[in-house]
């Protein structure tokens, strides 16, 4: 299953638009998206306005690949359970947020392992394509706590503070 998600705070019309149209020209994969509360409607897979988080994490460990906006959310939860991940930033010039932060969130990510960045809605397809056809091999785990040394040298730092 493709898993689509827009996040939690702002519809992403664009996106859910783009990812209906991929679900159109390919019916034989499952595509759900988690949709939120923008005005277009799909069509052509099931969706739901919003996932409580739990069923949110159970969607994504059963998913094959993500396609989200470039929220710190969604690329976390995708590296907890080693899930391919495709990101199509949201842009401040199409009304899609305040800022164009999630380009340069996406831009750090680029290149990563089982990371695909969308610049445009053009290359959205074939970063799916390519993120399906290179599959979840490679993709590392993003640990869920801190390494125990980390935890420790912030521990020291705050004790040497007092």
């Amino acid at each position: 299953m493709i898993f689509v998600t827009v996040g939690s705070m702002f519809p992403f019309d664009r996106m859910i638009r783009l990812m209906d149209g991929w679900a159109a020209r390919n019916a034989s994969e499952e595509t759900f998206g988690q949709i939120g509360t923008g005005s277009y409607e799909p069509t052509h897979m099931r969706w739901t306005r919003r996932l409580g988080q739990k069923e949110f994490a159970r969607t994504v460990a059963e998913a094959r690949l993500i396609v989200a906006h470039a929220g710190m959310g969604s690329m976390i939860t995708a590296g907890q359970y080693g899930k391919p991940i495709v990101l199509l930033p949201r842009m401040e010039r199409l009304g899609e947020h305040t800022t164009n932060h999630q380009i340069a969130t996406a831009n750090w990510f680029r290149g990563k392992p089982g990371v695909y960045v969308a610049n445009t809605d053009a290359d959205l397809e074939p970063c799916i394509e390519e993120a399906l056809a290179a599959g979840e091999v490679g993709v590392p785990r993003l640990a869920s706590h801190a390494p125990p040394e980390f935890i420790a040298r912030i521990r020291a730092c705050i004790l040497s503070q007092n």
